[in-house]
C-alpha cells in the first residue's frame, strides 16, 4: 500500500488512490510525447488531464471549507506555496546552473527571460509570444513546460475569489456561474482556433479555463452514485476509451468543431466521477500500486523530464534520442523526481514545517534564481564561453521581426500593425503589406521605405495562412483571407498593395483538394486572380518572390555543432539549380507580368550557383524558414528599386 502522506491530496480526509493513478496516466503520456510524438501523438493532452484533476481536487477542498466557514485565502495560498514552489525553485536553480554551462548566448538570454516569467507565473504568456509549442525549436527551451503552471496559478488567483463572493452572496449561484464560465471559455477556445490564433488558444487562461472548470463543476455538482455495477463498468469503458483515443490519435476535433482536448477532458471528468462511486474496473485499474507510485511523484516527474530531454537534444545536436539515450534520460528523470518528491515535496508540504521557515527557503530560492537571470542579462549571455563565430550564428535564432502585441490594431479578420502610420488608423494607410508571417518578416524594410518617402503603411499578417481567398491551407484560412481582402478594399487612401508570403503551394480550394501535380498551376492562377482584383480596384501591386528556405533550424544546429565540437553536417546552402527547379515556374511567370512590380530577394540570397543559408559567418535565417531581422539590411537592395517603382506608379 502506498504512503498517502506523500500525495498531493494529503490534506483531504478521503484519499483516493485512483486520482494518483490518473496523474500517472497524465504524466506518462506527456513524457512519451516529448520523447517522440510518434509514440503517442496526443500525449501532450496529459496536461489537460492534470488541469481537470486540479480543478476537481482544489474545488473540493475550498468549497467544503467555505461551506463550513473555514475557508481562508491565506491558508489556501499557503497550501499552493508548499505544493508548487519548493520543487519548482529547486528545479530552476539546478537547471539555471546547467543552462549557464551549456546554452549559447541568445538561447541563454531567452532562458533567463523564461526564468523570470516562471517565477511570476506568466510563463504561458511569455511562451505564447516566443515559441510554438510544437515547433522543432521548442526543444531548445528548458522551461517551456512550465507554461501549464502559469495557467493554473492564474486560475487560482481568480477562482477562490469567486467562491468567497458566492458564499457571501448566494451559494446556490456557484455551480451555474461555473458552468457558464466553462461554456464561455470553451467557446472562446473554439473561436480562437478558427480565427487562426491557435497559439493563444493553447497557452492562455481564457481558452484553457474550461478544463480546470470542468473539474470544478464536477466537485460542485450534487451528482448521485451509480448503483448498477454494469453501468459503472460501461461508463468506465467510455471514459477509458475517450482518454486512450485522445492520447493515441492525431486528430479527433471533428474538423475543428471542438478543441483537441475536448474528449480527453470528458474522459478524465467521467473517470474522476466514477471514483466517487463504488469501484468500477477503471477505478481499480487506476489504483494499482505502480500507477499510484508514479502519481505520487508526478509533479516532480513533470518538472524534471523536459529539461533533461532538452539538454540532451541540445548538447547531442539531435532532433530525437536513440533508444539507449532515451532510456538513460527517462531513468535519470525518475531518479531526480523521486529524490525531489522525497526530500523536497514531502518535507515542505508537511505542516510540521512552519510556514515562516517555508517562506524563508522560498525567498532565498527566488533571490538565487533572480540573481542568475540578471547576471545573464548583465553579461549578455556570457558569449566568451564559445567561439565568436558560433555566438554570431546563434544570435540569429528566433530573431525574425514580429509585430509587438502593443501595436496590434483590430482589422479585417483579426488584426493589423502600423508601418509608418502615426495615427494608428487603418483608414489613413496609403500602402498595405498583405500576407502571412513572411509578410511580417519583411515589414521592417517596407516600413523604413515608406517612412523615408512620407507614406503610411499597414501590415496585415494572416499568420499560418495565405492571402488568397480561393486557395489556402484550410477553409477557415480562405474565409479569413476573403475578409482581409474586403477590408483592404474598404480603405479609402490605399494606392498600393504589397503581397508577401511563404511559397509552398496550399492544397485546398473551395471545391476541394488541389489535384496532385497541379499545385504550382493552381498557385499561379490564384495569385493572378488576387492581383487582378487589386488592379481592378485601381491599386498598384507588388509581389515579393520566393527564397530558398532550409526547412531546418540551421542557425541553431550549426552554432551548436561548432560549439560542442561535432562535425558541421547541417547544409549551409541549397544548390541554385535545386531552388530554380522548385520555384522557377512561378518566378518566370510573375517576372513576365509587366503590370506588377516583382521583387526577387533570391537574387541576394543566391550567388555563385548556391542559395546561402549562412554567409560570412552570419545566418540569414532565424528558424527553419524566416529571415532573421539582423539579415534584413542585406536584402534592402532587392526591395528598394521595386518599392520606388511601385511608389512612382501609384502616384501617376
Amino acid at each position: 500500500m502506498q504512503d498517502r502522506r506523500g500525495s498531493a491530496d494529503s490534506h483531504q480526509t478521503n484519499y483516493r488512490a485512483d486520482l494518483d493513478g490518473l496523474r500517472a496516466v497524465a504524466v506518462l503520456s506527456v513524457i512519451a510525447f516529448h520523447l517522440s510524438s510518434k509514440i503517442l501523438p496526443g500525449g501532450y493532452l496529459g496536461v489537460d488531464i492534470f488541469f481537470v484533476l486540479s480543478g476537481y481536487l482544489i474545488t473540493n477542498v475550498i468549497w467544503r471549507e467555505a461551506l463550513n466557514k473555514q475557508f481562508s485565502i491565506a491558508r489556501f495560498y499557503e497550501r499552493r506555496i508548499r505544493r508548487i514552489l519548493p520543487a519548482l525553485l529547486s528545479l530552476l536553480i539546478v537547471v539555471s546552473a546547467l543552462a549557464i554551462l551549456l546554452l549559447l548566448p541568445i538561447d541563454l538570454k531567452g532562458y533567463a527571460h523564461s526564468v523570470l516569467a516562471s517565477l511570476s507565473f506568466v510563463a504561458n504568456i511569455y511562451f505564447w509570444r516566443d515559441t510554438n509549442y510544437f515547433a522543432q525549436i521548442a526543444q531548445n527551451k528548458p522551461l517551456l513546460h512550465v507554461w501549464s503552471l502559469g495557467v493554473e496559478e492564474q486560475f487560482y488567483i481568480i477562482f477562490p475569489l469567486l467562491v468567497v463572493l458566492c458564499i457571501r452572496w448566494r451559494r446556490s449561484a456557484m455551480l451555474p456561474i461555473s458552468v457558464a464560465l466553462v461554456l464561455l471559455s470553451l467557446l472562446v477556445n473554439i473561436v480562437a482556433i478558427r480565427s487562426n490564433v491557435s497559439g493563444a488558444a493553447f497557452y492562455l487562461l481564457p481558452t484553457r479555463a474550461w478544463e480546470l472548470g470542468a473539474g470544478a463543476c464536477l466537485a460542485l455538482a450534487p451528482l448521485g452514485r451509480v448503483a448498477n455495477p454494469w453501468i459503472r463498468h460501461i461508463l468506465g469503458l467510455v471514459a477509458g476509451t475517450l482518454i486512450v483515443a485522445s492520447l493515441c490519435l492525431k486528430d479527433i476535433t471533428l474538423g475543428g468543431m471542438v478543441p483537441d482536448a475536448f474528449w480527453v477532458v470528458i474522459g478524465a471528468t467521467l473517470a474522476i466521477y466514477l471514483g466517487t462511486n463504488a469501484s468500477s474496473w477503471l477505478t481499480v485499474a487506476l489504483s494499482t500500486n505502480v500507477l499510484v507510485w508514479i502519481g505520487l511523484i508526478s509533479y516532480s516527474l513533470y518538472l524534471w523530464h523536459w529539461p533533461i530531454f532538452v539538454f540532451s537534444h541540445y548538447y547531442l545536436v539531435q532532433p530525437s534520442l536513440t533508444p539507449v539515450q532515451a532510456a538513460i534520460a527517462v531513468a535519470l528523470t525518475f531518479v531526480l523526481a523521486t529524490l525531489s518528491w522525497r526530500y523536497i515535496e514531502r518535507p515542505f508540504r508537511n505542516r510540521s514545517m512552519a510556514i515562516g521557515k517555508v517562506l524563508v527557503w522560498v525567498g532565498c530560492g527566488y533571490l538565487v534564481c533572480i540573481a542568475a537571470a540578471t547576471s545573464v542579462f548583465a553579461f549578455k549571455g556570457f558569449p566568451a564561453r564559445f567561439s565568436p563565430e558560433a555566438a554570431r550564428i546563434n544570435g540569429a535564432v528566433g530573431a525574425e521581426y514580429r509585430c509587438s502585441l502593443s501595436d496590434y490594431i483590430a482589422f479585417g479578420d483579426l488584426h493589423a500593425c502600423p508601418m509608418s502610420l502615426p495615427s494608428r488608423n487603418p483608414a489613413d494607410a496609403t500602402f498595405v503589406l498583405l500576407g502571412n508571417s513572411h509578410a511580417q518578416m519583411w515589414s521592417p524594410i517596407v516600413a523604413d521605405f515608406l517612412r523615408e518617402n512620407n507614406e503610411r503603411g499597414l501590415l496585415i499578417p494572416l499568420n499560418g495562412c495565405r492571402p488568397m481567398p480561393d486557395l489556402n491551407i484550410s477553409t477557415d484560412c480562405m474565409n479569413s483571407a476573403a475578409t482581409n481582402v474586403k477590408a483592404v478594399d474598404s480603405l479609402p487612401h490605399v494606392r498600393g498593395v504589397i503581397l508577401a508570403m511563404s511559397w509552398d503551394p496550399p492544397k485546398l480550394t473551395p471545391e476541394g483538394p488541389v489535384p496532385n501535380g497541379q499545385e504550382t498551376k493552381y498557385l499561379i492562377e490564384s495569385l493572378d486572380r488576387l492581383i487582378d482584383h487589386f488592379k481592378q480596384e485601381g491599386k498598384t501591386v507588388v509581389l515579393v518572390g520566393p527564397i530558398a528556405i532550409p526547412n531546418s533550424e540551421t542557425a541553431s544546429i550549426v552554432a551548436r555543432e561548432m560549439s560542442f565540437h561535432h562535425n558541421v553536417d547541417e547544409p549551409l546552402f541549397a544548390p541554385q539549380t535545386t531552388f530554380m527547379a522548385k520555384e522557377g515556374e512561378v518566378i518566370l511567370h510573375f517576372f513576365k507580368r509587366d503590370d506588377i512590380v516583382f521583387i526577387r530577394p533570391d537574387l541576394i540570397q543566391c550567388e555563385h550557383g548556391q542559395c546561402d543559408y549562412i554567409r560570412n559567418g552570419m545566418s540569414f535565417f532565424a528558424d527553419d524558414n524566416h529571415i532573421a531581422e539582423g539579415a534584413l539590411p542585406m536584402f534592402r537592395p532587392a526591395f528598394e528599386p521595386g518599392l520606388a517603382e511601385a511608389l512612382a506608379r501609384s502616384r501617376q
